[in-house]
């Protein structure tokens, strides 16, 4: 029977038994305790611990799961895996023992035709109730039901709260280790656990005690990699029809192999569940595996980049089952492509490093938590690999060590903001506890009377029953405003949760009193026309790019807003105008933004986007802007497209690899921007103009020729109306055209100007030497030297250079003074000739005389020298003083 068979008739069969068939939860899960989803019954753990009410009382799915905790033992035994799926069937308060045992038996040896001879039974050494299930009313012998410990056999959500019982029935495959001793606790894989029914019956409170609880619940997993391998004839998880297209591509079933293959299927699910890599959280995670798989891909003689090309095949197999796969298979392929050539230069670049390393300590075989550290910090290399290498050649690592030096590294690096942060969180965690929640009526009303809960002086906050003012979330700034006559300079918190207004100072505000809360209303109505905007440009992006294209982050402000979305490289030009173009033209279309709360599972039908790492409740907002966009969303929102006005994008860049941002505006910042970009370029246009006047009448001075008249790139008032005229159409073609046309005016003025400047140095160089080729003559002998000293008028340092140059070569030994005078300053420039440095004389001594008599400064290198003074009517008499000290 193929696995997608099995995953098929296992979800059918509790449809029959009157269960409601529920699609995967997400691997990134709303328990903000856990990383990654590890169980079947992560998604209903609030269920469980009595927080939420149960949609449904029997409920089946068929989970994905990532567990990283048996990492190191993938490929190394028959049935360990970082990825894999759970079937799991579940009650709530409905049925219990005896039919959730009944319901597995009846499908592994009905449904699925499992030999019951094959099939073992454990159960907690106290549950008499499930064995006597087992053994009177299934009727399995009782040599095979085994009583096993609590570690084994009890399941707890924590020390204390909600625990039961399990039991588990396992298949024999029989030979094993040969002990006497052997059950299914033992590790010689002679028994394969193949499902897991767990009865949570009890509330363990503080001192140990089980007190039953009214509401008995069953939680029960099977993983699919482990049921095929039984019903396919296999020994081997990696031997089953779930690996089998994989391994067509490997050369081998090595460990390495093994590694590689199952390492695959849990970066594909990743990725399509929005996880991207990063060096935190689950994106490390992430990352380790696409590494780690990568590594092994080095053993086995695999040429990089390799890992993306098996994402498309475990993409074919699977999207029937999760058909987000399908949907995100290019961004799929290009993150694991792009993570898996960056690896490959950082390996490269380590591997030699960390030989070295290995070669000096080879005596006692450790590898210290500080030469960890360094490979990691400075040279980029993973503690995963030098863990994984470390171990091949059998040496120790301090891994605690390394973990310590990790920690301080971040605490260093951490910010003032992100500790502002952090005591936001924690100042929201106290308050919610203490206070409860605040009623937000924000999304009808900028303004309400409201009754001060709460002011906590050394913080500068204060907590109202009710708020109209919206707490920072979703990419959304909070809201400033007034709260009485106090200014608000911050809202945190959440909408349904309690929310913290942050003030400029809280004198007067006293728990109890009654206020007047009242937002601004101009920066939220720009935060809400933002933040629609996001929604149509996210729209606009998936149909120019790819509808693979998804939400990676947001910043919503008034002033602008940024966008972060999954995309390889950077959009052309013609990308981004196109994507302009959609979402003006929905501006123009004048479309309703409507919003509704409905539940979860309803906006789902509805085809509603959601963003991964966000929790959504039972209840959710959904803002739906008709054939456009359909989203979860809880910020704020204008009422009508026709409200933002006008929409520009000022910058497309890369934030990291795979993921691009955008920065943009829309509403009156747009046309504000749009105004003054044209009015700043006109301006530069004019300088520009006036330079370029001023540099052509030069050139003529020096001999040049004629200019050009630079008046015809003057830009008239009326050009500015036009394009003011196509902001307010909503004309982002012509608008853009403008620009354009503007930004090439200044180009070529610019370039202009330069090709102008260039020809006048030229010039003046020419002019320099021409100048110098005169002096030559006048050259003069004192004390046997030959001495040339010059007064010149407007000669710039750089000329002077050209003129010495040009006069020592051609004296070939001698020292050359010259002088410039520019405005009511002096310029000297002395240069001594080789020769005569040998025999002691010092350019830069004769150049301190000469600036000192002249009331300025200077010095220099012996050879050449300069300096200048503040009064020029003294060169004479400064010359006189340095022929007078040769």
């Amino acid at each position: 029977m193929k696995s997608k068979e099995i995953r098929e008739k296992f979800l059918r069969y509790f449809e029959k038994q009157g269960h409601k068939r529920l699609a995967s939860a997400p691997l990134i899960p709303s328990d903000p305790t856990v990383l990654l989803t590890l169980a079947g019954m992560l998604p209903f753990k609030p269920v469980f611990l009595g927080m939420e009410s149960p949609k449904y009382s029997r409920v089946t799915t068929a989970q994905k799961c990532i567990r990283m905790n048996d990492i190191d033992e993938v490929g190394r035994t028959t049935r360990h895996h970082t990825f894999f799926e759970m079937l799991g069937n579940f009650s709530f308060g409905d049925y219990f023992k005896k039919e959730a045992i009944n319901f597995a038996w009846d499908l592994l040896t009905n449904e699925f035709g499992l030999d019951k001879d094959k099939l073992v039974i454990a159960v907690y050494k106290d549950d008499d109730e499930a064995f006597e299930i087992w053994e009177k009313e299934i009727g399995v012998p009782k040599e095979r039901i085994y009583r096993l410990d609590e570690e084994n056999n009890f399941w707890a959500v924590g020390p204390t709260g909600p625990c039961g019982p399990c039991s588990e029935i396992y298949y024999d495959y029989g030979g094993g280790c040969g002990s006497k001793k052997c059950d299914p606790s033992c590790n010689c894989e002679r028994f394969l656990e193949v499902w897991n029914l767990v009865f949570i019956q009890y509330d363990r409170k503080e001192n140990g005690e089980l007190i039953p609880l009214p509401n008995k619940n069953i939680d029960t997993g099977m993983g699919l990699e482990r049921i095929a391998r039984v019903l396919q004839g296999k020994r081997d998880n990696f031997d089953t029809d779930l690996f089998e297209p994989i391994f067509q591509m490997l050369p081998d079933k090595s460990v390495s192999s093994k590694i590689i293959a199952d390492h695959a299927r849990a970066i594909t699910h990743l990725i399509a569940d929005s996880v991207l890599p990063s060096n935190e959280g689950r994106g490390y995670v992430l990352r380790r595996l696409i590494r780690r798989a990568t590594l092994h891909g080095r053993k086995l003689k695999i040429k990089t980049p390799f890992l993306h090309k098996f994402c498309r095949v475990i993409v074919e197999q699977m999207k029937d089952a999760y058909p987000d796969l399908g949907k995100k298979l290019l961004l799929i392929e290009n993150k694991v492509k792009t993570e898996e050539e960056n690896f490959e230069q950082t390996l490269g670049n380590g591997l030699k490093l960390i030989e070295d390393i290995f070669a000096k300590k080879a005596a006692d075989k450790k590898l210290s938590a500080e030469d960890a550290f360094k490979l990691h910090d400075t040279y980029g290399f993973p503690f995963e690999v030098t863990s994984e290498l470390a171990l091949e050649k059998g040496f120790l690592i301090d891994k605690d060590g390394f973990d310590k030096l990790m920690e301080e590294q971040k605490e260093r690096g951490r910010g003032n903001s992100e500790k502002s942060q952090e005591n936001i969180l924690r100042l929201k965690n106290v308050y919610q506890g203490k206070y409860g929640g605040t009623k937000f009526i924000g999304y009808d009303k900028l303004e309400c009377d409201s009754k001060i809960v709460a002011v906590i002086p050394e913080e500068k906050i204060v907590i109202l029953d009710k708020t109209p003012f919206y707490p920072e979330g979703g990419g959304q700034v909070g809201d400033t405003g007034i709260i009485q006559d106090k200014i608000v300079v911050g809202t945190y918190g959440e909408i349904g949760g309690i929310i913290i207004h942050l003030l400029d100072n809280i004198e007067g505000l006293n728990e109890g009193a009654k206020v007047k809360a009242h937002v601004d209303e101009s920066k939220r109505q720009q935060s809400a026309t933002h933040h629609t905007t996001t929604h149509l440009l996210h729209a606009a992006l998936r149909k120019v790019l790819g509808d693979f294209v998804s939400q990676a982050g947001s910043y919503v402000g008034p002033d602008y807003f940024r966008f972060d979305f999954t995309f390889n490289r950077a959009m052309t030009a013609e990308e981004i105008e196109e994507v302009e173009g959609l979402v003006n033209e929905e501006i123009k279309r004048k479309l309703a933004v409507d919003k509704t709360n409905i539940s979860y599972e309803k906006a789902c039908e509805m085809g509603a986007m959601a963003l991964f790492s966000e929790k959504y409740g039972d209840k959710v907002r959904v803002v739906q802007i008709k054939d456009v966009s359909c989203e979860l969303c809880g910020g704020c929102h204008i009422k009508n497209t026709s409200e933002i006005d006008f929409f520009k994008i000022i910058k497309e860049e890369a934030l990291q690899a795979g993921i691009r941002r955008i920065e943009a505006i829309a509403g009156e910042p747009s046309k504000i921007f749009i105004v003054y970009r044209s009015k700043n370029m006109k301006d530069q246009i004019n300088n520009l103009m006036r330079q370029h006047l001023l540099l052509s009448a030069k050139k003529d001075l020096l001999g040049g020729g004629k200019f050009l008249e630079a008046s015809i790139f003057d830009i008239e008032q009326t050009e500015i109306d036009s394009l003011i005229k196509a902001v307010n159409e909503k004309d982002i073609f012509k608008v853009n055209k403008f620009l354009e046309h503007l930004e090439g005016r200044l180009a070529w003025l610019k370039e202009r100007n330069k090709k102008l400047q260039k020809e006048i140095d030229d010039l003046e160089t020419q002019k320099a030497l021409k100048e110098a080729d005169l002096l030559i003559s006048q050259a003069r002998d004192i004390k046997e030297i030959k001495f040339l000293s010059a007064k010149l008028c407007e000669i710039p340092m750089n000329n002077l250079r050209i003129m010495a140059d040009r006069i020592r070569n051609s004296l070939k030994s001698g020292i050359i003074i010259l002088s410039s005078i520019i405005s009511d300053r002096v310029l000297f420039l002395v240069v001594v000739t080789d020769d005569l440095v040998q025999k002691g004389y010092h350019a830069g001594k004769l150049a301190k005389i000469l600036a000192e008599t002249c009331g300025g400064g200077g010095g220099g290198k012996a050879d050449k020298s300069e300096a200048g003074g503040k009064n020029p009517s003294k060169i004479d008499e400064a010359i006189d003083k340095v022929i007078a000290s040769l």
